[in-house]
C-alpha cells in the first residue's frame, strides 16, 4: 500500500532537478501497487529522465515508478517498469547476453525507454522488446512488439507500462562487457555532465538536432540557471539554480531560431508536465 506525502518536492525525482510540489506523492515498490496507483488516477514518473515538470508543480497525486523486478532466463529477460535500463545493460553483459550494450549509462527506467523508444549508439528497445504489459482504461493488456507500433523515439503505447519481456540472446560475456563501457566511454566523452535530461529534441530528416542549434549560433546561450551546452548542443543543463522555466525558454528558443533561419522545426523530446504558469 502506497503512503503518500502532501505538497512533495518534485524536483528531486528529475534529473533535470527543476519543479515544483506534488499536491500528494508517493512511491510504488512493486507492479501491484503501480497499477492501483494509475487507477486511482495518479500520475507516473519512472526515473524523471525525459520529462520537464512546471515550477507550479502538479495539481495531484504524483506515484514514483520504483518497481523494480528482474529475471534473465535463457533467451528472455522479464522485467518491472521501474527498472534503470543501465541496470539491465549491465545484467545482460553479467549474464552473457546481448542486446542492450547500447544502453550502459543510459538514464531512465524500462517502461519509459518502452515508450520513447530510447536508444543510441545503434540501438534501441524496439530491437529488445518482446512485449509490453500495460494498463489502459483499468484493464491490464499485454502487447507485443508489432502492437506496440514503435517508431523513432516514440511508440503507440498509451496508459501505464507495469512490465516487460525482453529478448535476451546469447552473447560473449566479455564482448558485451567491453562494448557497454566503450559506449558509456563515448557517452562521457561527447555529452555534458551535470543535471540535464538527455537528448531535448529529436533528430530531423535534415540531420542531428544539435548540429542545427549549433548552426544557429545557439552554443553556450543561457537563460537564469540554465544553458544550452557548449559540449553538446541538443542538451540544456541545469547549471545551478535554473528554474523550470528557464529550461522551457531556452527550448522554445532554440525551436524559434532554428525554423526561422533554416526553416527546420524541431520536434521536443522531453515530455511537459505540471504547471508552468502557477
Amino acid at each position: 500500500m502506497i503512503q503518500y506525502i502532501a505538497d512533495a518536492p518534485l524536483w528531486r525525482y528529475c534529473t533535470f532537478l527543476t519543479g515544483g510540489p506534488a499536491r500528494r506523492l508517493g512511491i510504488a515498490y512493486n507492479a501491484h501497487d503501480l497499477a492501483q496507483a494509475a487507477i486511482n488516477g495518479a500520475l507516473v514518473l519512472g526515473r524523471g529522465s525525459n520529462v520537464l515538470i512546471g515550477d507550479g508543480g502538479y495539481d495531484g497525486d504524483v506515484v514514483i515508478n520504483r518497481a523494480e523486478r528482474y529475471e534473465i532466463s535463457g533467451d528472455r529477460c522479464t522485467c518491472d517498469s521501474g527498472v534503470p535500463v543501465s541496470v539491465l545493460a549491465r545484467a545482460y553483459a553479467e549474464a552473457g547476453r546481448a542486446g542492450l550494450a547500447w544502453a550502459y549509462g543510459m538514464p531512465g527506467s524500462a517502461g519509459g525507454a518502452a515508450v520513447g523508444n530510447a536508444g543510441a549508439f545503434g540501438g534501441c528497445m524496439a530491437d529488445a522488446v518482446q512485449s509490453v504489459t500495460v494498463l489502459v482504461n483499468g484493464r491490464c493488456q499485454t502487447l507485443s512488439a508489432e502492437e506496440c507500433g514503435f517508431v523513432y523515439r516514440g511508440s503507440a503505447l498509451k496508459g501505464t507500462v507495469l512490465s516487460l519481456t525482453l529478448k535476451a540472446p546469447a552473447g560473449d560475456k566479455d564482448a558485451e562487457r567491453a562494448r557497454g563501457r566503450e559506449n558509456l566511454l563515448l557517452r562521457r566523452q561527447t555529452q555534458p555532465q551535470g543535471a540535464s535530461a538527455g537528448s531535448v529534441f529529436k533528430g530531423t530528416e535534415q540531420g542531428a538536432a544539435g548540429k542545427w542549434i549549433e548552426k544557429a549560433g545557439l552554443k553556450g546561450l543561457t537563460a537564469g540557471g540554465a544553458e544550452i551546452s557548449c559540449k553538446h548542443a541538443n542538451f540544456i543543463v541545469n547549471r545551478g539554480g535554473a528554474t523550470s522555466g528557464d529550461i522551457l525558454q531556452l527550448m522554445n528558443t532554440a525551436q524559434a531560431v532554428v525554423f526561422d533561419r533554416f526553416g527546420i522545426r524541431l520536434t521536443r523530446e522531453i515530455k511537459l508536465l505540471g504547471d508552468f504558469f502557477g
